[in-house]
């Protein structure tokens, strides 16, 4: 659990994708109200995935008397494309019904970052705020919470889109950006490794916006550790293979450290790469299955590649399930997943690439 005061107000990190989810969100909101001396009882959710447990866990404050406000852009862009997309815009339903004017869900492509869904201070006086464990969370509580500077949303865009670009924006995003790169993945024999070094990477980073030099200093470290990540990054794109045509894979397994915006930056550009994968030992998959594939559409066939449409619509998602898909460029799954089902969707898209090339010929 990934937790600390943002501007004195209780901060949960968590996604909602388990009972036990739930209960952390309520007691973590209860202990915040019986030590606050703020006379308020809002609740604010922020960059938080639109799942049955997220609403649960909304219901269940409502009903102990708290004000629940939800702001996001993982709402459904368009018509559902399959049973996640249903799941998901039942889920924003329901919330607009239990919410009203409290509820605003949007989409990635009008607000990019989630901080453009809040004012500076909008929330300093809430109860406790609940927020996506990613930089985008991170830095949208910060602006709910009173903390900002002039280039956070346009940094904050940044952070929460292409890897390539998440090193781009100002220098002390940069310092995030770089440190969330060389964070440990996700280990299951040791599971709170990876979330003490974020809540530590997280909470220096909020200081070093506030001008602490100390923090600022801590952080400047990673950039060497960053620049090592680079170099493995570099080494297994040399050694990726194409797997279809069109498809290039890197494996990973034996290397748990490297900058994954490099790696995936390096394979989109080989020629005719539309989708890379990258085979992990490590992350919320591989903590169940042994292995995960991540899986991305390069930025310029976003508009024309969906990777949930290569799943089965009635498909469900949860790293139990060996499927993690939030938005459509994006999918992980487990070793099973990928070889009966995702390898051979993946060569019906190569061929069909293939056909309508020719048909342009």
């Amino acid at each position: 659990m990934i937790s600390f005061n943002i501007n004195d107000v209780p901060t949960l990190f968590i996604k909602a994708f388990t009972a036990r989810d739930v209960q952390t969100i309520i007691d973590f909101v209860r202990d915040a109200g019986s030590s606050t001396t703020s006379t308020g009882n809002v609740v604010l959710f922020i960059d938080n995935p639109i799942t049955t447990h997220t609403v649960e866990a909304v219901e269940k404050l409502l009903a102990e008397g708290y004000r629940v406000c939800y702001r996001d852009h993982h709402g459904i862009d368009g018509e559902p494309a399959n049973d996640r997309d249903r799941q998901v815009k039942a889920a924003a339903n329901k919330l607009a019904q239990d919410l009203g004017g409290d509820c605003r869900i949007t989409v990635r492509r009008l607000h990019p970052a989630c901080s453009t869904l809040v004012k500076v201070g909008e929330f300093q006086d809430a109860v406790a705020i609940i927020a996506d464990p990613d930089a985008d969370g991170l830095t949208a509580a910060m602006k709910a919470a009173g903390i900002f500077y002039s280039q956070l949303d346009e940094d904050a865009a940044l952070l929460d889109g292409e890897p390539h670009l998440q090193v781009t924006g100002s220098a002390i995003s940069q310092l995030l950006a770089k440190g969330m790169a060389t964070l440990p993945s996700f280990d299951a024999k040791d599971p709170t490794k990876r979330e003490q070094a974020q809540q530590a990477l997280f909470a220096d980073w909020v200081r070093a916006v506030q001008d602490d030099k100390q923090a600022e200093n801590r952080l400047s470290e990673v950039v060497v550790a960053y620049d090592q990540a680079v170099k493995v990054a570099e080494k297994l794109a040399a050694c990726a293979v194409e797997v279809v045509p069109g498809v290039m894979m890197a494996d990973c397994l034996e290397q748990p450290v490297f900058d994954p915006g490099t790696l995936i930056h390096l394979l989109e550009h080989r020629p005719g790469c539309r989708i890379t994968i990258l085979k992990k030992g490590l992350g919320p998959i591989a903590a169940v299955h042994g292995v995960q594939y991540s899986l991305a559409v390069a930025k310029i066939y976003q508009s024309e590649i969906n990777l949930q449409k290569i799943l089965p619509s009635d498909t469900r998602s949860g790293p139990q399930f060996g499927v993690i898909t939030n938005v459509s460029f994006l999918l992980h799954v487990s070793e099973d997943v990928f070889l009966e089902t995702v390898l051979g969707q993946l060569r019906g898209l190569s061929q069909s690439w293939l056909q309508a090339g020719q048909a342009n010929t």
